[in-house]
């Protein structure tokens, strides 16, 4: 028995996502239990009833269950690249971002990509206008990134590109030949697709098995 914490995880969830990033970027080392959101196991709904990913569960019986409090744990252990410091020396434009990115771009974001789940519900348009209302929320990360630099606030990734980016590439897969021809925001754009050519990217997205009771563990995060 190792006392690493066990990171349950879905690769493609963006919340999932992001905590991996971090702990990551961190050099944190855990113990990674990909699961399906279709059939969660039993070991993580015993621990985080709402059985949604991401969930930190520590040997002490402590629980993390949102990828903001996880992002924030690693940042407290080892923040190697100053994301903390990012936020905090942009905190007002990170706070408003990240507003924006995980509430109404996440609703519009969800009823373009997954439209046909909502039919039925007085709020639903057709995903074109919901695609075109999440565009409109993201013109403020194209006029933060008229600046020049690669990243929003400098020329190295910030706590609040890493928050985001994986919701923005959800948004690209909804429709990729359109978000790649015709979608209007293409300092954007080039902002992803960076982001989806990173390495730690890539590493972060190492395909592992749905894990089962007595699997040998899979270790994720330090020296990756």
């Amino acid at each position: 028995m190792n006392n690493l914490p066990i990171l349950y995880s879905f690769r493609r969830c963006p919340y999932a996502m992001r905590a991996r990033i971090f702990i990551s970027m961190c050099d944190i080392e855990v113990e990674l239990r990909e699961v399906h959101l279709k059939n969660i196991p039993k070991d993580m709904s015993d621990v985080s009833p709402k059985s949604t990913v991401p969930v930190l569960q520590f040997n002490n019986g402590e629980i993390l269950e949102e990828s903001l409090d996880i992002m924030n744990w690693a940042l407290n252990i080892n923040d190697k690249y100053a994301l903390k410091y990012s936020k905090e020396q942009n905190i007002k434009k990170t706070q408003e971002i990240l507003n924006i990115i995980d509430g109404p771009f996440k609703y519009h974001l969800d009823r373009y990509k997954y439209n046909t789940r909502y039919i039925g519900n007085e709020e639903i348009r057709p995903p074109e206008e919901h695609r075109d209302t999440a565009l409109k929320l993201l013109e403020i990360i194209e006029n933060e990134l008229i600046n020049k630099h690669l990243w929003i606030f400098s020329n190295n990734p910030s706590y609040i590109d890493l928050a985001i980016l994986p919701f923005i590439r959800q948004f690209r897969i909804a429709d990729i030949e359109w978000f790649d021809k015709n979608m209007p925001l293409k300092n954007l754009h080039a902002w992803l697709m960076r982001f989806l050519e990173w390495q730690t990217f890539h590493n972060i997205m190492k395909k592992n098995k749905p894990w089962k009771v007595n699997n040998e563990p899979v270790y994720f995060g330090k020296n990756q």
